[in-house]
């Protein structure tokens, strides 16, 4: 029970409905925080000379794992939940630059918020009073700061900390009206009229929206009117997710996306209440998908967004049933920043490119804004056959160069024909075009073999059913890969490479067939 004096400051205990992960919550209760491939033992200078990577601090710092070490469900739990906490107010109650960032001090108040039923109402009055003083401190900066040293799709994560706070604690009753006033704010600047997030990224579009769920959330404990905006924003975006998703579940691998548990996405979308139909073909941003006869297509024509740059324009994802075929590689969260960037790369997405020059400038030089690629599109159907002509302006300014796809996908016959071509501006431009290279990436679990002539290549998925892939050039060659798995492995892969001497105007066919 709550002592009297801190039950009058507690007005309301907010719930965590999301579900933790059990095997996470034992590993951590034996001392193990592993986050992104990365772990550290809490009994080896865990506190003083913690040497983990800034992925992994701020994943700690935000306490997302509360919820883990709750669904472990013994005895030691909670214990160990206070034991931390008393640790963590020892050596981190005062600011610092990371651990005091609005976005992650945002999500830690909320999350220890949320989990009040789990850790602070068994505990001692000394325990609650020394959590509370901490949470107001916290509190306290978290308003006064408002949100200033934080840009971009983090701001959400602080607003959230802010109704949190609100909607708990007696004495930041008052800053509520102004902390609603920021979400409807944030929701218009970061959510499109479309409903898709601004970042494109399938996974920051789906953490957005639990961040929304979220707040209706506590919203609804404390009997306050959910905004109109804000519902609405939940649908729309709900809608979103089933554009990037795949039939076994998974999200696609498009700019900057990670992993998400299909079991959370579910639980996204019975709280969203989705319910809509669905359909043969989807526009979303500048992402088209086509669903039918087993297909399942997903293209990215959309644009890329300046604060985070994937040249992986005009790229697909390709499914049949649950299984994948045709994938990106993925993004890692790890701190190699090498590969972070290699993946970031056209080359590492099933497109074309130029001399393996990427389609935009991934590094975002500011003197280079040129390099941003202009993606337009246009998607059209009749009864079973879907039609996507696309183009990007990525190699205008550089090599004189538009690239242009056209999709053809006859889901009846089960076939996808392609073309790219580049055709020359009159802009001027900076280099000469010497060679072009078109990436199809498999999935892992594939077969693929080139045939004696290098003409075609065949392709065994994991079901035993064959595909073969054939291009309008003399060779069709298969190529080593990596993909990043569920559980942020790096698995070895394949990809089906097409290359040769670059001639303006010409035209490259290629298709995907089931045998």
């Amino acid at each position: 029970m709550l002592s009297k004096n801190l039950s009058t400051k507690i007005v309301n205990q907010l719930n965590d409905c999301w579900h933790g992960d059990i095997d996470n919550g034992n590993r951590i209760l034996m001392g193990y925080f592993s986050f992104f491939g990365e772990t550290l033992n809490y009994e080896n200078s865990f506190w003083e000379n913690n040497g983990a990577s800034k992925m992994w601090k701020e994943k700690f710092h935000c306490f997302d794992w509360l919820k883990d070490l709750k669904a472990s469900s013994t005895s030691k739990s909670a214990p160990y939940a206070r034991e931390i906490l008393k640790k963590w107010i020892k050596y981190h109650n005062s600011w610092s630059p990371l651990e005091w960032r609005s976005d992650i001090l945002g999500r830690r108040i909320s999350c220890l918020l949320s989990n009040l039923s789990f850790y602070f109402s068994s505990a001692d009055s000394q325990f609650q009073k020394l959590l509370i003083r901490s949470l107001c401190k916290q509190g306290h900066f978290l308003v006064k700061n408002n949100l200033q040293d934080i840009l971009g799709h983090r701001r959400i994560e602080g607003v959230k900390g802010l109704i949190a706070l609100s909607s708990s604690l007696e004495t930041f009753k008052k800053h509520r009206q102004n902390s609603l006033k920021l979400l409807i704010q944030e929701i218009n600047d970061q959510v499109l009229d479309s409903g898709c997030h601004y970042l494109m990224s399938p996974s920051k579009h789906l953490e957005f929206l639990i961040t929304l769920l979220d707040i209706k959330n506590y919203l609804a404990t404390i009997k306050i009117k959910i905004p109109q905006e804000m519902d609405y924003t939940i649908k729309i975006m709900s809608h979103v997710i089933k554009l990037f998703r795949h039939p076994n579940g998974t999200l696609a691998k498009f700019n900057n996306s990670n992993h998400i548990d299909k079991k959370i996405i579910d639980q996204v979308l019975v709280r969203a209440n989705f319910k809509a139909k669905k359909k043969s073909q989807e526009t979303y941003s500048g992402f088209h998908r086509i669903s039918s006869n087993k297909l399942n297509f997903i293209m990215d024509c959309s644009s890329p967004v300046i604060e985070d740059i994937y040249a992986g324009a005009l790229s697909f994802e390709l499914s049949v049933g649950k299984q994948l075929l045709v994938v990106n590689c993925g993004s890692p969260k790890i701190k190699n920043k090498v590969l972070k960037n290699a993946l970031k790369s056209s080359a590492a997405h099933s497109t074309a490119c130029i001399d393996n020059v990427n389609s935009s400038n991934i590094l975002n030089n500011p003197n280079d804004s040129s390099r941003i690629a202009n993606v337009w599109s246009k998607l059209y159907q009749k009864n079973n056959s879907f039609w996507i002509d696309s183009a990007h302006s990525g190699y205008k300014h550089y090599f004189g160069v538009i690239h242009s796809r056209k999709i053809h996908i006859d889901s009846e016959k089960k076939i996808i024909r392609g073309q790219d071509s580049f055709s020359k501006t009159k802009s001027h431009y900076r280099n000469i075009p010497k060679k072009y290279f078109i990436r199809f990436h498999l999935h892992p679990k594939l077969e693929v073999n080139v045939t004696r002539s290098q003409k075609k290549a065949l392709i065994k998925l994991p079901d035993g059913s064959g595909w073969e892939f054939i291009c309008s050039e003399p060779k069709v060659f298969v190529n080593e890969s990596i993909y990043i798995d569920d559980k942020q492995k790096i698995l070895k892969s394949n990809h089906i490479l097409v290359k040769d001497f670059f001639l303006p105007e010409r035209k490259i066919k290629w298709l995907f067939k089931q045998i």
